[in-house]
């Protein structure tokens, strides 16, 4: 079992905590799915996008099996009848939550979402190295309609580009997360998911295509939240601002002062929204507020599952930098530890069938051993690449200079 261990006890004390309520949500067992609580406590169910955003810290739970039985569900449930759009949500025998269903029609469904599932079901495979995430049929089906038979179905202006109805009922389709937002007929986020995953699928032409659309956005201070019956609309998105650097639409070094301005002034209602944060202020080497906002959610101590998981994902692949490629037997790692953290050390985190334990001292020194693998595994840290067999371990050293 993973375990996590900190010259600060309050890191220690937030683990404990997020790793024994993550686990706490694990429904799997006789008449249900392998599976996972993901949306409201109230709600006994899991939808489409808290699975997505809590996958990275159920793997790292030890949940692979709840998390390719959910993704698999989803990818059963995007049907020519529903437009390609997957259900929302589902019980945890796998019957479609009625809550956010009523007819093929009239059900939830959020245009990031499509592209979510298929982005963060393609990051499973870089943590677990299992082909079943890219051989098996419903997967491997759901990944090409998702950029094909979707797209062309909402796409009334064949710019490779889907839009929702410009409205702000989810029984209708939005184009965004942020169910709170002025109606879009495309927004930030929905871009950001599907540049994310045409780069994944090395569909590199048709994700420079996003980008150079998503570039006209710009107006000199931050890039618009989405399109609107009025053109370009510029104010404060949440979602649909802050998923675009997560999913690597664009890092510009304004539009991220622009959006740490608006989350500290105009913070979100919900708390799952601040969930995101962390994860993209890591991206861009901007630690201590990534670290101030991994914080904030470790204090709320709320129970909402989304937040339980991302702490146990922050803690571990944010703080320490990893970039998993299992497939390729590689592992890439970088301290993102702030001032207040010196010592971080994670044991058995799995990336594929290897069995790490990763330390950070500071910014300056990394150990890593392979406990156990089928082979060497190639762990990079900084300029330095060094090919680990199982049971050899390697101390990287910067200078502190």
């Amino acid at each position: 079992m993973l375990t996590l261990t900190s010259s600060s006890a309050y890191v220690e004390e937030a683990f404990a905590w997020a790793q024994k309520r993550a686990l706490a949500w694990v429904l799997t067992g006789p008449g249900n799915l392998p599976s996972y609580w993901a949306g409201y406590p109230s709600r006994p169910m899991f939808y489409s996008r808290d699975v997505c955003h809590q996958a990275a810290g159920a793997h790292l739970l030890g949940l692979d099996a709840e998390n390719f039985a959910m993704f698999r569900h989803f990818a059963r449930s995007a049907t020519p009848a529903r437009k390609w759009f997957p259900i929302w949500a589902f019980h945890f025998d796998g019957r479609i939550a009625a809550l956010d269903y009523h007819n093929d029609e009239h059900f939830v469904r959020e245009i990031p979402a499509v592209f979510d599932l298929t982005y963060r079901a393609l990051e499973q495979y870089d943590w677990t190295g299992d082909r079943r995430w890219i051989d098996d049929p419903d997967l491997a089906a759901y990944y090409r309609h998702s950029v094909g038979e979707f797209v062309e179905a909402h796409d009334a202006d064949g710019d490779g580009i889907p839009e929702a109805g410009g409205t702000a009922d989810i029984f209708l389709g939005t184009a965004t997360y942020n169910e709170r937002e002025a109606p879009l007929f495309v927004a930030g986020d929905g871009l950001a998911t599907q540049y994310a995953v045409l780069r994944k699928l090395g569909r590199h032409a048709e994700a420079d295509r996003i980008r150079a659309t998503y570039g006209e956005w710009w107006n000199g201070d931050h890039f618009a939240r989405g399109i609107t019956k009025d053109g370009l609309d510029f104010d404060w998105g949440l979602e649909s601002h802050t998923l675009v650097p997560l999913f690597g639409l664009s890092g510009d070094e304004r539009f991220l002062d622009y959006l740490e301005a608006q989350m500290e002034s105009r913070p979100p209602l919900n708390i799952e929204s601040f969930s995101y944060w962390p994860e993209f202020l890591f991206k861009y080497g901007r630690d201590e507020s990534a670290w101030r906002w991994t914080k904030h959610l470790i204090d709320s101590r709320d129970d909402y599952p989304e937040i339980s998981f991302t702490v146990v994902e922050h803690l571990v692949a944010g703080l320490l930098g990893l970039r998993p490629d299992a497939p390729n037997a590689a592992l890439t790692v970088g301290s993102h530890l702030p001032a207040e953290i010196g010592v971080l050390t994670a044991d058995h985190v799995r990336v594929g069938d290897w069995d790490l334990r990763i330390s950070q001292e500071g910014r300056h020194t990394t150990d890593v051993t392979v406990h156990s693998g089928p082979g060497p595994l190639a762990v990079t840290v900084g300029s330095e690449t060094h090919s680990l067999e199982p049971g050899q371990s390697a101390r990287v050293t910067k200078d502190p200079s």
